[in-house]
Order: C-alpha cells, then sequence, then structure tokens
C-alpha cells in the first residue's frame, strides 16, 4: 500500500491548526469578557460581537456557572442568541432588532432599557477601581488581552477611551 496517499502536508494543517486556536482563544476570552445584566425580569443578558460562532461552544460553561438563573447571550454580528430558562437546556434562535425572537414566541426585553442596568454597571466599575493596581497599569497588556472591538461591551471601560 502506498503511504503517500495518506500522508497530508504540514502547509495543508497549517491554517486548520491556527483557525482552530483562533476559536479556542475567542471562547476562553468570551468567558471572562461577557459581562451579564439583568432585566425586568431578571434574566441576565449579555451582548457580543465575535469573530466566530462560539455561541455553541458557551453553553455547558455558563449553565454550570448560572445554575438555574435564567440567561441569554446575544450574538449582535450574526443575530443569534444563545438562551437557558431554568430547568431547561440552552437553546440558540434568531434575535429580531433589540428583542429577541425566543422560545415559544416569548422575547426578551432590551437590557439597554432596563432601570438595573446604571447600578450593575455602576458595580462593574466599582469592582474594576477596587481590584486595578494604577501602578501597574499596562494599557498594552491589556489592549493584547482585551481587544478593543471588545470595549464597548465593557462598563469598566470609560467611554471616552473606546474610541
Amino acid at each position: 500500500m502506498n503511504e503517500e496517499l495518506f500522508t497530508i502536508p504540514k502547509e495543508a494543517v497549517k491554517p486548520a491548526d491556527l483557525n482552530d486556536y483562533k476559536v479556542q482563544h475567542e471562547i476562553h476570552r468570551m468567558m471572562g469578557l461577557l459581562r451579564f445584566s439583568p432585566d425586568a425580569n431578571g434574566e441576565f443578558i449579555a451582548r457580543c460581537t465575535p469573530d466566530h460562532n462560539i455561541l455553541p461552544a458557551l453553553a455547558v460553561y455558563f449553565t454550570a456557572r448560572f445554575g438555574e438563573t435564567a440567561w441569554s447571550i446575544i450574538d449582535e454580528k450574526r443575530g443569534l442568541c444563545l438562551r437557558r430558562l431554568p430547568g431547561g437546556q440552552p437553546k440558540i434562535t434568531r434575535t429580531e432588532g433589540t428583542k429577541t425572537a425566543a422560545i415559544k414566541g416569548e422575547t426578551i426585553d432590551d437590557v439597554s432599557q432596563s432601570a438595573n442596568t446604571d447600578d450593575w454597571e455602576e458595580l462593574w466599575k466599582h469592582y474594576h477601581k477596587t481590584i486595578n493596581n494604577e501602578d501597574r497599569n499596562n494599557p498594552k497588556l491589556q489592549r493584547q488581552l482585551m481587544p478593543q472591538r471588545y470595549w464597548k461591551y465593557l462598563p469598566e471601560v470609560p467611554k471616552s477611551k473606546e474610541q
């Protein structure tokens, strides 16, 4: 049997490995960078615009993290929503504007309209200010670990820094 038929050139594998690394890296990054805020119904909602379609990979992690609390992650780039209600399994649905078409015709309130949002943002800002050591401030490393494209979803980043 000719073994050369079963040999895959390294040049063909390298792009696949690189893409796999980028996807895994973004999944890991989203586990730490997503910021959830409760809507009027007490459901915790986070928004993101990931480079890759990673919502299915986040389901197990956030199900374990939130327990029986209702949560949703909205991928604004793809118009998708990963949602888990108490006692159910995470499901992906399509979004419609600021509302999300979800299981059995229910919708998720727009978090930006929620009165609780400001309180949660202030809590994140206070947490960040408390743990941040200004003497060790390293903006270059911060941008490397927390790319600027994610800043619009991070309440601890001052709005003036986003531009």
